[in-house]
C-alpha cells in the first residue's frame, strides 16, 4: 500500500506550507510557543522532504525529515487544527487504521531507500506531556531511548568576560568539533559547521571553553510550571523580570558542542555570561542529554539565573524508529548531540 491522493510529498516548503508552519504553536498545556523564525530556519533545513496532508490548496498537516544520511531527523510534527470526531465512531476508526498504515508504508520505503539514501533510524524530539506527538510515536513503533533536559541560564546584567571572545580560526574550530563528534552520537555537521563559535582563554592563551551558538526568537503564550498562565502575563511589569522574559519577542541564545575543561562549573559560568555579554542577551537555553558528563557536574553547582527558579525544567523525549531493532547503535553508549537548530 502506497500513499493515498490525500498525501503530497515535496522537497521544498510552499507559501501554503510555510503560513502552517509559521502560525502553528508548540507545546502542551504547560510551556506553548510560537516560533518568530520559522521561515528562515526552514530555508536552512538540509536536504528536506516534506509529507504534507493538502486539500484546497490548504495545508492540513505536515511532517518535515530532514534527510541526515544514516539518521534522519524528524521535526515540523503540526496541523492546522484538531481532527473533529466523527458521529460514526466505525468509519472514524476505518479512516485512522488507513492512515497509520500509509504513514507505516511510507516509513518502510523510507527504509527501503526509495526516497533517497536509505537510514537506519529516524529520530525526534517531543515533550513526554504532548499527547498528539506521543500518540504519533508510538502509533509508528518509536521507541523512547534517550532523555534531554531544558537547562535555561539567565542574566538581568550579565558581566563582561574578557578571555570570552568570538572564535574565527577555521583549524581550532574544526578541532574541537571533531572532539565533540568523537563523543556524542548522531553528530549534525551541516549546522554545527555554520559560525557563531564562541571561546574562552586561559592567561596562557589555552582555549579553555567553546561552543557553537544560534539566536532564536519566540513568542511565548504560556511558561511551563504551576504559575507560568500567570506569571506570562505579569512579567512585563515587574523590573528585572522583564528584562530576562519578553512574552511578545523573547531573544535568547543556544549554545551547543558546548566543552569546557575539567567540567569546570565556574569557567562554564562565567562563559555563558560571557557569551550573553557579548551577544546582549540576557536568557540562554542548553539542551543536553542528561547523560552529558557536562551538565552532570555543573547542575548543582552553577547559578542558573532567575528563570531556572521560577520555571521547571523541561523534559523532552528522544524518540527513534529503527529499520532494524537488532542494531543497536552508538545512541545506546554515547549522549545524543544537540544542534541548536533542532530545537529552535
Amino acid at each position: 500500500m502506497g500513499l493515498s491522493s490525500r498525501f503530497t510529498i515535496r522537497y521544498e516548503a510552499t507559501p501554503a506550507l510555510l503560513e502552517l508552519l509559521t502560525q502553528t504553536t508548540l507545546g502542551t498545556n504547560g510551556a506553548r510557543y510560537r516560533h518568530l523564525d520559522t521561515k528562515q530556519r526552514i530555508s536552512e533545513a538540509e536536504d528536506p522532504l516534506f509529507l504534507s496532508v493538502e486539500k484546497d490548496g490548504k495545508v492540513q498537516g505536515n511532517v518535515t525529515f530532514c534527510r541526515r544520511k544514516t539518521h534522519w531527523y524528524v521535526r515540523y510534527f503540526a496541523f492546522s487544527g484538531q481532527k473533529q470526531a466523527s458521529k460514526n465512531g466505525q468509519h472514524a476508526d476505518r479512516a485512522r487504521s488507513r492512515l497509520k498504515q500509509e504513514i507505516a508504508h511510507f516509513y518502510q520505503e523510507v527504509f527501503d531507500g526509495n526516497y533517497g539514501e536509505a537510514p537506519e533510524t529516524l529520530y525526534a524530539y517531543i515533550d513526554p506531556k504532548n499527547e498528539r506527538s506521543k500518540w504519533m510515536a508510538e502509533q509508528f513503533g518509536f521507541r523512547t531511548e534517550a532523555h534531554l533536559v531544558t537547562q535555561t541560564f539567565s542574566r538581568v546584567k550579565p558581566k563582561a568576560q574578557a578571555s570570552v571572545r568570538k572564535l574565527t580560526d577555521e583549524e581550532l574550530i574544526a578541532a574541537k568539533l571533531q572532539q565533540v563528534e568523537k563523543c556524542h552520537a548522531y553528530f549534525v555537521p551541516e549546522h554545527c559547521e555554520n559560525p557563531v563559535y564562541y571561546g574562552m582563554f586561559s592567561e596562557t592563551n589555552e582555549l579553555i571553553a567553546f561552543a557553537k551558538i544560534t539566536q532564536a526568537n519566540w513568542v511565548i503564550e504560556r511558561l511551563p510550571g504551576t504559575l507560568g498562565g500567570m506569571l506570562t502575563k505579569i512579567v512585563p511589569f515587574i523590573p528585572g523580570l522583564r528584562k530576562i522574559i519578553q512574552p511578545n519577542n523573547h531573544r535568547f541564545v543556544v549554545p551547543e558542542a558546548v566543552c569546557v575543561q575539567d567540567n569546570d562549573p565556574v569557567l562554564l559560568s562565567r562563559f555563558f555570561e560571557g557569551i550573553l555579554h557579548q551577544e546582549n542577551q540576557h536568557v540562554l537555553l542548553w539542551w543536553i542529554d542528561r547523560r552529558e558528563s557536562l551538565w552532570r557536574e555543573a547542575k548543582h553547582s552553577v547559578n542558573w539565573g532567575m528563570l531556572h527558579k521560577l520555571t521547571s525544567q523541561t523534559p523532552v523525549d528522544v524518540v527513534v524508529l529503527r529499520k532494524n531493532w537488532l542494531q543497536l547503535d552508538e545512541l545506546n553508549s554515547k549522549p545524543i548531540f544537540v544542534a541548536g537548530w533542532d530545537m529552535v
